[in-house]
């Protein structure tokens, strides 16, 4: 018996604005705070099965449950209270004895919460719902492709973490990137980014309607078994994004979340190929879903 790693490679692409497809949906509507915490501090509890929910006639809602949205998820809290239990034991570990590292992963993940309140509702939005599901263009995509088959053999590297940073379950599975930016990489540096740009820019200042300036290319990160990206939005100024799954390995469907301007949630899958554009700056996303692979030989 053998674990088969789960390889999913993407190109983050940012932008921020100067101005001054098909959704695939596996499960029925939820929102925020159910798959994961991401206004509340804690994952709804508030299951079908409770009484209240049940007979609602015969059994009035309890003060805890009033206003928590249904959970029809499963038991999304313990998932999530595990998940910062590994980020604690892994800092408890690893620390540095000149800082005090007790409760940052805590501190860290509330200002991922705080971040979420602060800008869903405040943001100004460029589209109606906030993301949008298409094909990267073939001479865009090709590029790129070539750029991860002539460096994947011995251009990846581990990610640096700052201390406490609960975005990304490092301590378990920890994500390796090839940069775009490096020039030592066959085909990479400068000229590969302004390519890159050129080639996307235009379909993201049609799809928000506004001019847009380029801002970031994150790199191709690669992604692997047991993975989790914690639901977030990005930081100003950066306002739209866009992904591209370059290449993977799965033997099922590791969803993109996000909570569009409907306060709906919603799973997209992806194919080498797809490229998903949204509003990073107030549609939350992320990749939450933690599932295994097993094979047997």
């Amino acid at each position: 018996m053998m674990w088969k790693f789960l390889i999913l490679i993407l190109v983050f692409i940012y932008f921020y604005s100067v101005v001054p497809s098909s959704i695939d949906i596996d499960v029925e509507s939820y929102g925020y705070d159910v798959s994961y915490p991401m206004l509340q501090e804690e994952a709804s509890t508030n299951y079908p099965w409770l009484p209240h929910n049940m007979d609602p006639k015969h059994n009035p809602t309890p003060n805890e449950y009033k206003d928590m949205p249904l959970q029809i998820l499963g038991d999304r809290q313990s998932f999530y209270s595990q998940y910062m239990e590994g980020c604690r034991k892994y800092w408890s570990e690893h620390h540095d004895r000149d800082h005090n590292t007790t409760n940052i992963c805590d501190a860290f993940d509330k200002q991922r919460i705080q971040h979420i309140r602060d800008q869903v509702h405040s943001m100004r939005n460029f589209t109606d719902l906030g993301y949008q599901k298409l094909k990267a263009p073939q001479e865009l995509f090709d590029l790129i492709l070539k750029f991860w088959n002539d460096n994947k053999d011995e251009g990846e590297q581990d990610e640096e973490w700052i201390p406490g940073n609960s975005f990304v379950n490092y301590w378990e599975s920890m994500p390796t990137m090839v940069n775009v930016q490096h020039e030592h990489m066959k085909g990479g540096g400068f000229e590969l980014m302004k390519t890159v740009w050129k080639g996307s820019v235009d379909i993201i200042s049609d799809w928000t309607g506004e001019k847009l300036v380029p801002s970031s290319i994150y790199g191709i990160r690669v992604y692997k078994e047991g993975a989790i990206l914690a639901p977030h939005v990005d930081r100003l100024p950066l306002i739209s994004s866009a992904i591209i799954n370059v290449a993977q390995d799965v033997e099922e469907p590791w969803p993109l979340e996000v909570v569009g301007h409907d306060n709906i949630a919603r799973n997209i899958t992806m194919e080498p190929g797809d490229m998903v554009l949204y509003e990073s700056h107030s549609v939350v996303h992320g990749k939450c879903i933690y599932f295994f692979i097993q094979v047997h030989s």
